[in-house]
């Protein structure tokens, strides 16, 4: 007699096994959030190291204001106009302040031949020093109205136009460091009342700042 043998149904996966494969699964899940956070960490500190060397190369650049400063002020000593040309430090940069006689005649914006060194002087600090250049014209309260001036605003801001257009023209300096402004007799620094104050407000002042 013959027996039918009856076909057994697999046995199930033996439980160690589903747990070995588990954490299988969380190991390899643990070392991929490591390997991604590991990137993200590199990403940042390679972005703190751009970020420090732009600082440093920053710093590095940036003009020492305080020499610029004292060379404008041995260079009036050295013109012989230290008692004329006052040099003063301002938030920005460095303001030197020259009376319209030293620059100037009366009523006139023609640049006085004799002042010619001082500009020069100023065009070498300002590119030794990466520097740019606004140059303001101020004058007192009295009127004038010529054909040429027909009132302070013109003179004013051609005298500053002037004196800008050598610092281009002789210095090469370029366009788009340079600034003329005409204030005329509206931003006094003495009162006009007396010749002496409407002295101190006839003047030219060239301020100089890091250049742009």
């Amino acid at each position: 007699m013959i027996r039918r043998t009856q076909t057994s149904t697999d046995d199930p996966t033996p439980q160690w096994q589903t747990i070995y494969c588990s954490l299988m699964l969380l190991l390899v899940v643990f070392f991929v959030m490591l390997i991604a956070y590991s990137a993200i960490d590199t990403d940042r500190f390679l972005q703190k190291k751009t970020i420090e060397k732009a600082a440093q190369d920053v710093s590095m650049t940036a003009p020492d204001m305080n020499q610029a400063m004292q060379s404008l002020q041995q260079l009036a000593v050295t013109a012989g106009m230290s008692g004329n040309i006052s040099v003063a430090r301002t938030e920005d940069g460095i303001k030197a302040v020259v009376p319209n006689p030293v620059l100037f005649g009366s009523g006139d914006a023609s640049l006085n031949e004799s002042v010619h060194s001082i500009l020069d002087g100023v065009i070498k600090i300002a590119q030794q020093h990466d520097l740019a250049i606004q140059v303001e014209g101020h004058t007192d309260n009295r009127p004038i109205k010529t054909a040429k001036y027909p009132s302070n605003w013109e003179l004013s801001t051609i005298r500053a136009v002037n004196i800008l257009r050598y610092f281009q023209d002789n210095g090469g300096m370029p366009p788009k460091r340079l600034a003329a402004v005409g204030f005329a007799a509206y931003h006094p620094v003495a009162s006009n009342d007396t010749p002496e104050g409407r002295q101190q407000n006839r003047r030219i002042e060239i301020i100089l700042r890091p250049g742009t």
